[in-house]
């Protein structure tokens, strides 16, 4: 829902640039501005405006300068246990969770949506965790990082849809027993 994965091929080894980055296998160049600027950490809400399409949005103010933000207790401890969970028991030797925690709580330190970015670190160390084990890890529940059904088709609504796939309606109609349409109220004329 929230990230991209690309893989390249080896023939493209050091022929890109851009968001992905160079494939070069030299990480002090990775990310650059068009102009071929070197960019650190306090710069990079600028690398994703230059980059980005006219058609996205992108609200800095929704996120906090990572010089400024010092993680707590309390951003360890929910990042710990996110990642600790027993869904991840397979991926502990191969692919130890300490620098995913590390990020989480930066993450969180930044973040005014402290649930949506722990879901989105969380959801990045599963999908390595499937890479590292082979298979499919089931890792999310209805209250933990739900999956956000209003993405796939409105989760079927035929109105409104709010994460994570919660059908409603608009004021003056009640939603139908299929829980997916919204019904005229009737009451509401008198």
């Amino acid at each position: 829902e929230s990230s991209v994965r690309i893989r390249l091929d080896d023939r493209y080894h050091g022929k890109t640039k851009g968001l992905c980055g160079t494939f070069n296998n030299d990480p002090k160049d990775e990310i650059n501005l068009l102009k071929d600027t070197k960019l650190t950490p306090s710069t990079y809400q600028i690398m994703v405006q230059e980059w980005k399409l006219p058609s996205c949005g992108f609200n800095a103010n929704l996120y906090r300068d990572p010089a400024l933000c010092l993680p707590s207790m309390e951003d360890y401890t929910k990042c710990r246990q996110a990642l600790t969970d027993v869904k991840f028991s397979f991926c502990v030797t191969d692919l130890p969770a300490i620098h995913f925690i590390e990020r989480c709580e930066k993450d969180l330190c930044r973040c005014e949506d402290d649930e949506e970015c722990k879901c989105e670190i969380v959801s990045a160390y599963a999908q390595m965790c499937e890479d590292a084990i082979g298979s499919s890890l089931n890792w999310r529940s209805a209250d933990f990082c739900p999956r956000n059904m209003c993405l796939f088709d409105n989760n079927g609504c035929k109105h409104n849809c709010t994460p994570p796939g919660v059908c409603s309606c608009e004021p003056g109609f009640t939603l139908g027993a299929d829980g997916k349409s919204c019904l005229v109220e009737i009451d509401a004329f008198n």
